[in-house]
């Protein structure tokens, strides 16, 4: 009974919203031959806002076709609901045990797999500040030994003092290596 006045309702919305449509049609069919409108015509081919509007009706007709779509399974779904509902019943109380089992299963799969996830987040984000601070560090480095051997005296010429600091760091760092 419940299911026959969802049919109806439905169907009366059908017929409302074709009723809509075909006043929309019957409007551009009495006037069968217009004379060509300059102003119309740009603005349907070159009016960005036009094709919006187009398109957006494009997509609630379209929306509307998949919402009556949706109505006719559920309605065809309930009918079948309804016939076999004693049967159903009887089955669920033998399957609820397992269902438990395989709920609780991928639950743990899904927090296993959560876990991972996590794990993965944690080492790439430990992977990317360990490389900002070994690129901060070389970037430092650079700057110094950047400054050092730029330094020029008033002459122009290079100041030595720093770049035999400089040799003389390198030898020591391969000395003790």
């Amino acid at each position: 009974m419940i299911v026959q006045k969802v049919c109806q309702q439905s169907k009366s919305m059908k017929k409302y919203i074709k009723d809509i449509s075909d006043r929309k049609h019957s409007d551009t069919m009495d006037n069968e031959k217009k004379p060509f409108n300059k102003k119309q015509y740009r603005l349907k081919k070159y009016s960005n806002k036009y094709k919006i509007n187009q398109w957006e009706e494009r997509r609630k007709k379209a929306a509307l076709r998949g919402f009556y779509k949706q109505i006719d399974k559920d309605q065809q779904q309930n009918v079948k609901k309804s016939f076999a509902s004693k049967v159903d019943d009887q089955k669920e109380h033998e399957t609820q045990p397992k269902n438990l089992n395989a709920f609780h299963k991928a639950k743990q799969e899904f927090l296993r797999k959560q876990n991972e996830k996590r794990k993965q987040k944690e080492e790439a984000l430990r992977v990317k500040t360990e490389r900002e601070e070994a690129l901060k560090n070389y970037k430092e480095r650079r700057m110094q030994t950047y400054k050092k051997l730029s330094k020029k005296t008033k002459k122009g010429q290079p100041v030595m003092k720093d770049r035999l600091e400089m040799l003389l760091e390198k030898i020591q760092q391969q000395v003790s290596k």
